[in-house]
């Protein structure tokens, strides 16, 4: 069975990072991978590269379908939120080039596709004759341009009016979207699309919209290295990094920390209430762009960091992972601290209760709810060795359920009983 991976980008980001790691299980396990981006870093061979069309023709066609697709979301630049962190339309400046360049497949998987794949084109059944598992790494495919919609909910029924765009208008660009992932999905049969995500939070969003409420869902967890990200000593860590060996380090992971759905905000307030701050360091690791900060705890900084190693060092080095999001799937980082016996504080939102239970792995707090968010921090810091216990119980989980292995295992499944019920539909089909 030949199944193919395609996404926008081979490893870099969450989502591409969580579909190359499916990528690599699966090869692990001896499954025939192929990885299909726009956008490659990773020296790997089964990694193919989708090189567009060079000809003076399909360039000036490219440059023609992105400035449509830029002068429709410009139409809003001067009411959309500051607070939208990305805005995908179901159309690409790309070319049938597509098709001719991408491997063949008897079940292709789908990821994080924006840029990329060409929704009118791709499910098309005279170009797309095989299954399709569409990984959610967010909301971007059943809504109609925000990859995440911050609880507006007009998914459920049809976008439009939309308050990320800063629309009164229910026929505005989210609704023409909307409109036309619609026709596409309202056609496109039942049993050639299943819908996959690493949290029962995304499966359930996709099945309440009114796009993906007749395709089948199924949660896979995320799986990760887990002889990479692993224990090590916290006082040879913390030496490592230069950070003070007597703070209680919160450590806070985001490439884009003015994102307000990251939560950011909410931390620092979080932390300001409680009891002997001046204890606390708040350590951040991702963009230079950082937030002015009147708290009374110290505050460190790191850049991004691209190798897993050092990465493992900075969460073995902290106390707890800070997961404040107001709206998230499952983050990588919650898995990645949880693996280096690093216990998770944050808000019980998306994927984030299926892997911590709250006084077992971390402290959950209700979404939103400072007050309470503050106490889960007293909690975790009010006894360390149970907090040092919350860290192991955290690193058995991740090893008993969340490997590459455990994770290509569940794809294996499903992709093999889609791609028996293909066959038995369509004697001989490949």
């Amino acid at each position: 069975m030949r199944i193919l991976q395609i996404g926008t980008r081979d490893s870099f980001g969450g989502a591409a990072r969580a579909a190359y790691r499916l990528h690599k299980g699966l090869r692990s396990v001896g499954a025939d991978s192929t990885y299909f981006v726009r956008d490659q870093q990773e020296n790997d061979p089964s990694v193919r590269r989708f090189i567009p069309d060079p000809s003076p023709a399909a360039q000036a066609h490219r440059m023609r379908a992105k400035a449509q697709l830029t002068t429709a979301y410009d139409a809003y630049a001067a009411t959309r939120s500051p607070d939208i962190e990305l805005f995908s339309q179901e159309r690409v400046d790309g070319d049938t080039n597509f098709f001719i360049q991408r491997p063949p497949a008897d079940i292709i998987n789908l990821h994080w596709v924006a840029g990329f794949v060409d929704y009118p084109l791709f499910f098309d059944p005279g170009r797309t004759r095989v299954p399709v598992v569409w990984t959610l790494h967010d909301m971007n495919a059943f809504t109609g341009g925000c990859h995440y919609d911050q609880m507006c909910g007009r998914f459920r029924a049809a976008c439009g009016a939309c308050p990320l765009l800063g629309s009164a208008d229910t026929d505005d660009l989210s609704r023409r979207v909307f409109d036309a992932k619609a026709k596409l999905f309202e056609a496109w049969p039942e049993d050639m699309l299943h819908i996959a995500a690493p949290s029962q939070w995304l499966v359930d969003e996709a099945k309440a919209s009114s796009l993906f409420r007749k395709f089948p869902g199924t949660r896979i967890p995320y799986g990760i290295e887990t002889d990479t990200f692993k224990p090590m000593d916290k006082a040879a860590a913390r030496a490592a990094l230069n950070l003070p060996q007597d703070a209680r380090i919160v450590l806070f992971v985001a490439n884009h920390i003015r994102i307000a759905r990251k939560g950011f905000r909410e931390l620092v307030k979080a932390l300001s209430l409680v009891p002997d701050a001046d204890k606390l360091m708040l350590l951040g690791v991702g963009d230079s762009h950082v937030l002015s900060v009147q708290a009374p705890f110290k505050v460190g900084q790191l850049d991004f960091v691209a190798d897993d190693a050092s990465m493992a060092r900075i969460y073995s080095a902290a106390d707890v992972l800070a997961m404040p999001s107001r709206q998230d799937n499952l983050p990588n980082t919650v898995l990645e601290a949880l693996s280096c016996g690093t216990p998770v504080v944050g808000f019980a939102v998306g994927g984030v209760p299926d892997v911590v239970e709250n006084g077992v792995h971390g402290f959950l707090a209700p979404a939103g709810n400072v007050p309470s968010l503050s106490l889960a921090f007293m909690e975790a810091f009010s006894d360390l060795d149970r907090l040092r216990a919350c860290g192991a119980r955290g690193r058995a989980l991740v090893e008993s359920r969340h490997t590459l292995k455990a994770q290509a295992e569940g794809y294996l499944g499903l992709y093999s009983a889609l791609h028996a019920a293909h066959r038995a539909r369509r004697p001989g089909a490949r």
